[in-house]
């Protein structure tokens, strides 16, 4: 049985590990373990490199590089199309744990942007824009992209909050 990690659970150690991990709910089907996943759950990817955008959800080692130009690890799941940022919903490691910027309907509470300025020591103008990009070779798609702030889908359309 392969190592299942809730995504939740998923840590920049396990992408130093295994670049690119797969949502085991949709590509396991049929497998012996399949009971035991649920939508949330991932697996390293064991195929070849790069991972097919079509094998399924994957989650793909990248850098995050914020306005003032420091680096930081974390990972975005592969694209169609360029500028997607409700598919790409890149994610930032730094204290420990990991920060998305997509909030769907729901938006990213102000409680987690505050820990995430506070666990980068930064001001929103020295961290946004940001630019994000998966490490060449690991995957096929749309792996790059721009983040302006802290996203969520509105009725009247996308809003963004720093």
């Amino acid at each position: 049985m392969p190592e299942l990690k809730q995504f939740a659970d998923l840590r920049e150690s396990d992408f130093q590990r295994y670049p690119v991990w797969i949502a085991c709910h949709t590509a396991d089907y049929g497998k012996p373990w399949y009971e035991q996943t649920d939508e949330e759950t991932f697996r390293p990817w064991t195929g070849q490199l790069p991972a097919a955008l079509t094998e399924g959800m994957l989650l793909v080692r990248a850098i995050v590089e914020l306005r003032d130009g420091s680096r930081y690890p974390g990972f975005v799941t592969p694209a169609f199309e360029d500028g997607d940022l409700g598919t790409q919903q890149p994610q930032a490691f730094t204290a420990g744990r990991s920060f998305g910027f997509w909030g769907g309907i729901c938006g990213v509470p102000i409680e987690e942007r505050r820990e995430f300025y506070a666990a980068l020591q930064r001001a929103p103008d020295e961290v946004f824009p940001l630019s994000f990009s998966a490490e060449p070779g690991l995957a096929t798609g749309i792996v790059t992209g721009r983040v302006e702030g802290f996203y969520q889908e509105a009725r009247e359309g996308i809003r963004v909050e720093r």
